[in-house]
């Protein structure tokens, strides 16, 4: 099992400072990976917030070995050529550490805000899939022609290719029919957000199947539980239940709240184990409690050595 943390680019914390703090921490801690949102503001309109990209760049000439996530792309923000060329130097310039997570995008706010191209989840699953084929044609091959119905390629060749062979690992990120038909197809590995266990042993076996069903190797995909700012430890539980009221309030659905990480020591592993058996080999999440460091520390200390 590897662990990785998240950080929210429109969290209250969000700061450069404090995000460069908590990666150094996590990767001192011995924390896998380090995973950034990409938003333009955040879910309930706070407009502050860092990009993703740049973040990631800065990160990889800060630290050392743990590797760098996005989680996840919007695939509507940018041109799949411009991001596998920005994903292929990145996986060059960090000694090939980037872990690709890309979505089909979901928070109308802030495309129409921002003047991005707000369109039907079918159209939108269509164009993260044809930006998944160029992306990955880019990163093998030379000389690509694409003829899309959103994109078009002439001649193409995308040069330095990234360091990670054949390619760094695409997550898709989602939790939809559609997107799990996506991960089968096109993906390698599957990150769904705050998934039960229930529901990512019912995912992954489905797009197993559609795996085995159109002859891709299924023991190939890759899993990740992943949640942003839901993981809250505490030495007790009575502290954990006060420290996660907020947290619990605000989440509207009771599947959301008993997905979170959230309890003491011994009851964040049991919690993990079940997503173990689900299928999860990766869990990603954010800690509540940020910017302290206190839940990171802690989960580092009495978790994560159940599972090395």
């Amino acid at each position: 099992m590897r662990f990785g943390v998240v950080l929210h680019v429109t969290a209250s914390y969000a700061s450069w400072d404090t995000f460069l703090t908590i990666t150094k921490e996590a990767e001192q801690l011995g924390y896998d990976s380090v995973w950034v949102s990409d938003h333009l503001i955040s879910p309930n309109g706070r407009p502050y917030g860092l990009e993703a990209w740049t973040i990631l760049s800065a990160l990889a000439s800060s630290t050392h070995k743990i590797r760098l996530g996005t989680y996840v792309l919007c695939n509507q923000f940018r041109h799949p050529s411009l991001l596998a060329k920005m994903a292929s130097t990145l996986d060059v310039i960090s000694d090939g550490r980037l872990e690709l997570g890309i979505g089909a995008g979901w928070l109308r706010d802030e495309h129409e805000a921002f003047g991005f191209g707000w369109n039907r989840h079918s159209e939108r699953i269509e164009r993260l899939r044809e930006a998944m084929e160029i992306i990955r044609k880019l990163w093998t091959e030379n000389h690509v022609s694409y003829e899309g119905k959103h994109f078009r390629l002439r001649d193409a060749t995308l040069e330095p290719k990234p360091l990670q062979k054949p390619n760094p690992t695409i997550w898709v990120g989602g939790n939809s029919t559609a997107i799990r038909r996506v991960v089968a197809e096109l993906g390698d590995g599957w990150i769904p957000v705050l998934p039960t266990p229930k529901q990512l042993a019912n995912g992954v076996s489905q797009i197993r199947d559609t795996m085995n069903n159109i002859r891709r190797d299924s023991q190939r995909l890759r899993v990740a539980y992943g949640g942003s700012g839901c993981a809250l430890i505490a030495e007790s539980k009575e502290q954990a239940k006060k420290l996660s009221e907020p947290l619990i309030r605000s989440m509207k659905k009771t599947e959301e709240r008993s997905a979170c990480l959230i309890g003491t020591p011994t009851e964040c592993i049991e919690k993990i184990e079940q997503y173990q058996k689900a299928g999860a080999q990766n869990i990603v999440a954010g800690f509540y409690d940020f910017p302290s460091l206190r839940g990171l520390k802690l989960f580092a200390k009495s978790v994560i050595p159940h599972f090395r």
